[in-house]
């Protein structure tokens, strides 16, 4: 069979198995649980409509979703990703390693299925959990070990987020960075104000050393993490000064988002417009 169609489905259902003795069942998890459920539900139901030629790769994760696309297509129609990482060697390249086993967990299925792809021409999308994390750093390096050519979409609406500010937040514009496969997500944000993340697509993004230049100003803007604490800039501003936008740069591999806090998203679409990025290098 000829693929035609691959979804990328990364780590789903991991709120669903927290145990009421879990530590994480007391980290104020609703928001997350209720929109995991929200998002398995859109899962449940792609895959029971997914046209010929689609192959569903679910990296780990509950297996009723798996079966649900063994229903459908059949077992050439479903792969449950895995592959051993604790015999992996510590050292910088152990995720390298870790990525390349689950991608011959991949083409093993490939392989027992007769199934074949064009790695120019085959499509496929991005679901799970987190938005900003594991979805984007594996569907990144599966992207890259399996030689795809077009750039795996992310859906947004089929994935969970890590960030609780997403909540309410307005439908993402995409802003491809021109020259390379990376893409800045811009929010709007429940309180009006902004946030962008970049992420990278074809390339490998934990390994991802490619730097992204931007000039921020530091009474307007923030780089924080997906729990929200801020790392830039070092101490808070004074409230109604001005200052000199300064050079700021970031990686795809650090999953920073920029924070508009004070500027409106289309002020923030020029700032993320305007950036650059340093040729290829992902040692």
């Amino acid at each position: 069979m000829r693929i035609e169609h691959l979804i990328f489905l990364i780590h789903p259902c991991c709120y669903e198995a927290v145990t009421a003795d879990s530590p994480l069942s007391h980290a104020n998890i609703s928001l997350f649980v209720a929109r995991e459920r929200e998002v398995k539900g859109r899962w449940l139901d792609e895959i029971a409509k997914a046209e010929p030629g689609t192959v569903l790769l679910q990296l780990y994760g509950p297996p009723d979703l798996l079966q649900t696309a063994i229903a459908h297509a059949g077992e050439a129609g479903a792969c449950f990703v895995h592959a051993d990482f604790d015999d992996i060697l510590d050292t910088p390249e152990r995720l390298r390693v870790y990525y390349h086993r689950l991608v011959d967990c991949i083409r093993d299925h490939f392989d027992r299925f007769d199934l074949q792809f064009d790695p120019d021409t085959v499509t496929s999308v991005l679901w799970g959990e987190s938005f900003e994390g594991c979805v984007s750093l594996y569907g990144s390096a599966f992207a890259e070990c399996l030689g795809l050519r077009q750039p795996p979409k992310m859906r947004f609406e089929m994935t969970v987020y890590d960030s609780r500010f997403l909540a309410d937040a307005q439908s993402p514009q995409i802003i491809p960075v021109p020259g390379t496969d990376i893409e800045a997500w811009l929010f709007e944000l429940h309180d009006t104000t902004c946030a962008a993340i970049f992420q990278s697509r074809l390339t490998m993004q934990f390994y991802d050393r490619r730097l992204i230049r931007l000039k921020l100003d530091p009474t307007r803007t923030q780089l924080c993490t997906t729990s929200g604490f801020t790392v830039w800039p070092d101490t808070p501003p004074l409230r109604g000064t001005q200052q000199d936008s300064l050079p700021v740069t970031l990686r795809t591999g650090e999953g920073r988002w920029v924070r508009g806090i004070s500027m409106g998203i289309d002020e923030l679409r020029q700032v993320i417009e305007s950036v650059s990025v340093d040729s290829m290098s992902t040692g």
